[in-house]
């Protein structure tokens, strides 16, 4: 089973743009998310086509299970 996690952020015209990071270690903490997600809208690592991210919105990890069939 692997983690993603998926973080959502607020543009600075309103819109909203979201990152996926795969493979999150099971125990990572909302603290750790939440600094992430300030640290790179401090920084201005991302630019989108509705502008810079301004705001957090909303972070999930999702858990995806693989069964191989064949």
């Amino acid at each position: 089973m692997s983690n993603v996690l998926s973080i959502s952020f607020i543009t600075s015209n309103g819109s909203k743009a979201s990152l996926s990071i795969a493979d999150v270690r099971e125990n990572v903490t909302k603290e750790e998310i939440e600094r992430l997600m300030n640290l790179i809208i401090e920084k201005g690592y991302f630019e989108t086509k509705n502008g810079s991210l301004i705001a957090i919105n909303a972070a999930k990890i999702i858990k995806k299970e693989e069964n191989k069939v064949i």
